[in-house]
């Protein structure tokens, strides 16, 4: 059995503890000391591993936009062996990437406030871009495999991912919109080109409620 790394334990649990603060409090709220009494550690310890509070944000959102990849990615892998057709392997993703394990009212409320800060804040935006970019080229490529050509394969790409960031930051805003994993079978009808039935959105709203 692999010996745990403490120091790499030690981070996780201090970025946890920040993300914890942010949910509750937001960025600009959000101190080393909150972070250090929510880990239960002393603050020599947070600057230790996080040389300044910009520093400690950065890596948050790093961990964050890594968690995201690293779901997307294991999704990816396991429809490639399973041999799945693209438009299957694009529905596994829409359940990943919309689904509870992510979209935690934690997780969704932490990042609609990286997000809503990005437009103003150069490093936020740049690691947010690069998970959006990664995203967008992988969904991209299904639909090449699904047989689009390359405009119309990014044009569906941007557009579901436009689809699991809204519901993102509709989760993290409306109390009415508490799990985006509800409204996959009706995005899947349409992912497939089928009429949406009622059934599916009278189902996902119930869900929802």
């Amino acid at each position: 059995m692999p010996r745990i790394n403490v120091k790499d334990k030690r981070r996780q649990q201090l970025i946890e503890a920040g993300i914890a603060s942010i949910a509750k409090r937001g960025l600009t709220e959000t101190t080393i000391a909150h972070v250090s009494k929510g880990a239960g550690m002393s603050r020599g310890i947070v600057n230790f591993y996080f040389t300044s509070k910009e520093k400690m944000l950065q890596d948050m959102l790093q961990f964050l936009a890594d968690e995201v990849k690293s779901a997307w990615e294991e999704t990816l892998a396991a429809e490639r062996k399973q041999e799945s057709d693209p438009l299957d392997i694009a529905e596994a993703l829409l359940r990943t990437l919309m689904g509870d394990r992510l979209c935690s009212g934690r997780r969704m409320a932490v990042w609609a406030a990286f997000i809503g800060a990005a437009g103003s804040h150069a490093p936020f935006a740049r690691i947010v871009r690069a998970m959006d970019d990664a995203l967008t080229a992988r969904l991209k490529k299904l639909w090449q495999e699904a047989g689009y050509e390359s405009r119309a394969a990014e044009t569906h790409a941007r557009q579901l991912q436009a689809l699991i960031r809204g519901h993102w930051l509709m989760s993290a805003l409306s109390e009415d919109e508490k799990r985006p994993s509800a409204y996959c079978d009706a995005w899947v009808e349409l992912l497939r080109g089928e009429p949406v039935s009622s059934s599916s959105v009278s189902q996902a709203a119930r869900a929802a409620g």
